[in-house]
């Protein structure tokens, strides 16, 4: 996986060079830069300007360019891993002989009565393994040197490639020289040195960086190790000496390395580990017990590409494009992405996902008003709610998550797990998140419906009424019974679905536009009937035939019907606070005989209040108790059809011409007229 994220490492890099001293992060610590060539003495006046004390929290910027210096050398001097220590007590964990890592409880220990300290033998017996003679020990094991018997030496066996220049420094008089002058530094100068640290307040480490001998620290070139005595830049000693500790321990275990059509391959040492805790790892029936192995290069580059994932922000998931390997020309690569989590604790990846298609997610969806839904503009008219389009997929995010999940589905949520809160966030809402977020996820950060599409449906139904149940929304008048938020976002919800079944409405939309028309033209019918008997009445002499029967013929019919007297009983109830609970009896019904009883129930608790020539509510409270579904109500698009009649602007709080439904006028989601 780790060889597979290089790709995006390099075309970071490509765009930002810098981007591997730049991404990272110097330990909290007491960063020093000292002069070689002057006693602790000489240099004491102006060491304020010379040290940084570096926390958790972001750099002075009044101090940039020297934490920028600090940065880029700790980088290239920093272990791979305590294990691969050049300390052989692992006291010191610097990497090279010009920088000196110690934890601060170590570095300040208390002087031995001899008069030494015990950082003198740390420092001691760490420039002792920073030797010439032991840092080829390591390239030798490298190659195999010894296991194999080979005649051939490092420098001819690297003779040919770009750790040459290394091999060459390695074995210089100047090199030799530097670390004895070092050695002599430290044997005159560490006990004032340690004596005036101990004066500094700081956490964590001491981390001291020699400079040039005969470079000025304020000069601005202060590149050149000694240009007129020296054949190597400054910038290129550190980055051989980088090379001199990094190359020989690259692998996990020098064990499994091998030639491999000229070149040397081995065990990755990032993420991959050979040990007695993993042996399911080996092969055991070939040659190569390694699972995986890597040339030296592609070993540098998934180190690199391993800090850099490091440096990411935690706890989310992070997106890295790549481009496929298969194509000549990167402008006709195919485009792709991964996911990484990586946890901040440990640092460790806990999920990774391929996905080859282009990251951009593109989304335009009209929403649009299904139910019907009235509004009134400061005029007082009223005209039909209009919701716009969604243009973007931070507006999609935004609208589910205030809809149907309270606000808990922002950000990158894939790893959260949010907690219940009574009249808030219940524990089924909690249940219905954890249960739809990888295909939320999936939709707006892989721009794939293929997750979401065959759950979206039940699982925002449920949300509606779990919301309208048990949730108590802010801001909302509690005289009344109102649930327009509710029946915005069943608005909402219908137009989703018809956004990922790539239909202008679902079929649930056109049944429920269907129904709605229908039960209204037979409401209109019993207006002018009403109309013409109230004429006759007056004295007119129109004779009246038989009219056709008006009644109930369809499921949907009874069940939006339903929805809508359950609606106009329940908001005549006279309690202080009208709240969606009022409703709970309705929907604990499992069968429509139940629900019918229930409809009855509220009829005779709330009939007091309800005029008795009321025409349009008496026929529909006849039909629906007359009328036998096919489909029982724990049916899902029975409860579906049932919340769209809750949800639509009630037809019986609205006034007739010659009629008045009752001796108060309230529509919690609807307009009078």
């Amino acid at each position: 996986m780790l060889k597979d994220l290089t790709n995006s490492y390099l075309l970071a890099k490509k765009e930002f060079p810098n981007i591997t001293f730049d991404r990272h992060r110097p330990k909290e610590g007491l960063y020093i830069r000292l002069r070689l060539d002057q006693s602790w003495n000489e240099q004491v006046s102006q060491f304020d300007s010379e040290y940084m004390i570096i926390t958790k929290e972001e750099p002075d910027l009044t101090h940039n360019k020297l934490f920028e210096w600090f940065q880029q050398k700790d980088y290239v001097s920093s272990l791979i891993s305590m294990n691969k220590a050049v300390d052989p007590g692992k006291q010191l964990h610097s990497n090279n002989p010009y920088t000196l890592y110690a934890k601060r409880d170590v570095f300040l220990a208390e002087t031995q009565a001899d008069g030494t300290t015990a950082m003198q033998a740390h420092v001691a017996r760490f420039l002792d393994k920073t030797q010439a003679t032991e840092v080829q020990k390591k390239w030798d094991e490298l190659i195999g040197v010894k296991k194999t018997g080979s005649t051939s030496s490092t420098q001819q066996f690297f003779s040919q490639t770009d750790y040459a220049p290394a091999l060459e420094y390695l074995v210089s008089e100047e090199r030799r020289t530097s670390i004895a002058q070092i050695e002599q530094w430290y044997a005159t100068n560490l006990s004032a040195f340690i004596d005036h640290i101990r004066t500094i307040p700081f956490k964590n480490y001491v981390k001291i960086f020699f400079t040039p001998e005969s470079i000025s620290l304020n000069s601005s070139n202060n590149n050149l190790f000694n240009e007129s005595s020296s054949l190597y830049s400054w910038d290129e000693i550190y980055g051989y000496e980088y090379l001199l500790y990094t190359i020989p321990k690259i692998f996990n275990s020098n064990d499994y390395n091998q030639m491999v059509d000229g070149a040397l391959t081995g065990l990755p040492g990032f993420n991959m580990s050979m040990n007695s805790k993993k042996p399911y790892l080996e092969h055991k029936t070939m040659r190569v017990g390694a699972p995986v192995r890597l040339s030296l290069e592609e070993a540098l580059r998934v180190k690199e590409a391993t800090e850099w994932l490091i440096s990411q922000p935690k706890f989310r998931m992070n997106k890295f494009s790549y481009y496929t390997d298969f194509s000549k020309s990167i402008s006709d690569a195919a485009e792709g992405y991964f996911f990484v989590y990586v946890e901040g604790k440990d640092n460790e990846i806990q999920d990774y996902e391929n996905v080859p298609f282009s990251k951009q997610v593109y989304v335009n969806i009209r929403l649009k008003n299904a139910l019907g839904l009235m509004t009134k503009n400061n005029d007082g008219e009223a005209f039909m709610k209009d919701y716009g389009y969604l243009e973007n997929v931070e507006q999609l995010q935004k609208e589910i998550s205030r809809r149907f999940f309270r606000g808990r589905m922002n950000g990158d949520f894939l790893q959260d797990e949010p907690k219940a809160r009574e009249k808030d966030f219940t524990s089924g809402m909690v249940a219905l998140f954890m249960q739809s977020k990888k295909g939320f996820h999936d939709w707006f950060f892989k721009g794939t419906t293929a997750t979401i599409r065959s759950q979206f449906a039940r699982v925002t139904l449920r949300l509606l009424e779990e919301q309208l149940l048990r949730v108590e929304p802010a801001g909302q008048e509690k005289s009344k019974l109102d649930l327009s938020g509710l029946a915005d976002a069943m608005n909402v919800r219908l137009s989703l679905m018809a956004h990922l079944e790539g239909e202008e409405y679902t079929a649930m939309g056109n049944r429920l536009i269907a129904v709605s028309n229908k039960l209204k033209e037979k409401l209109d019918t019993l207006d002018k009937r009403k109309q013409k008997e109230n004429a006759h009445g007056a004295g007119q002499t129109e004779q009246t035939a038989n009219p056709e029967p008006v009644y109930v013929e369809t499921d949907d019919e009874f069940y939006y019907l339903a929805g809508q007297l359950a609606f106009y009983l329940k908001s005549q109830s006279e309690a202080q606070q009208k709240k969606g609970d009022l409703l709970g009896p309705f929907f604990m019904a499992k069968r429509s005989g139940q629900l019918k009883r229930r409809i009855e129930e509220a009829y005779h608790l709330h009939r007091h209040k309800i005029l008795l020539q009321y025409t349009k509510l008496n026929w529909a409270l006849a039909n629906v108790n007359a009328y036998q579904p096919d489909k029982e109500f724990q049916h899902e698009d029975a409860r579906e059809m049932f919340l769209a009649g809750l949800f639509s602007d009630n037809w019986f709080w609205k006034k007739g011409e010659n009629e008045k439904p009752s001796s108060e006028g309230e529509n919690g989601h609807g307009e009078e007229n």
